[in-house]
């Protein structure tokens, strides 16, 4: 079902799984810069002095890395507080069978051949329970997508 804002009930629930991408995806390249940092040398021949510029290579790359860090605690906070409202909605579909499809695949990125076998049901079930649990969603929180 497609709301205002023009996205499916997969679509919305999807958001979790790119908030969580993007998180991955800053930590690597806080790694990346730290890694940088750490492998800046500065020359050790006395004669040449002119170092600063290593210095300063090294000192950008900590501060990139100590931004990224930033960044990254503002958007697992946000990741936090869109599960906490995601888990929230799929409770409210007041259907068990709905409310774990919907928890196990998009809160815990699982696919649905592992929550089909997590739930003790049938692949093909937990396929037609996934579909009508989507459904149920988009017309319940209709305002949310």
């Amino acid at each position: 079902m497609k709301g205002t804002k023009g996205m499916t009930a997969k679509q919305y629930l999807s958001e979790l799984q790119t908030m969580k991408t993007k998180i991955g995806q800053l930590r690597e390249q806080r790694q990346m810069y730290l890694e940088m940092a750490a492998s800046t040398t500065t020359a050790i021949n006395p004669v040449k002095v002119q170092t600063s510029r290593m210095t300063d290579r090294m000192g950008d790359n900590v501060s990139k890395a100590a931004d990224i860090e930033m960044k990254i605690d503002e958007e697992i906070n946000a990741l936090f507080w869109k599960q906490q409202e995601i888990i929230k909605q799929i409770q409210s579909l007041r259907n068990a069978d709905y409310m774990q499809i919907l928890f196990k695949v998009y809160v815990q990125g699982k696919n649905i051949k592992q929550a089909s076998a997590e739930m003790q049901r049938s692949y093909n079930y937990a396929l037609g329970i996934h579909k009508k649990a989507l459904k149920a969603f988009g017309e319940m929180h209709r305002d949310a997508l």
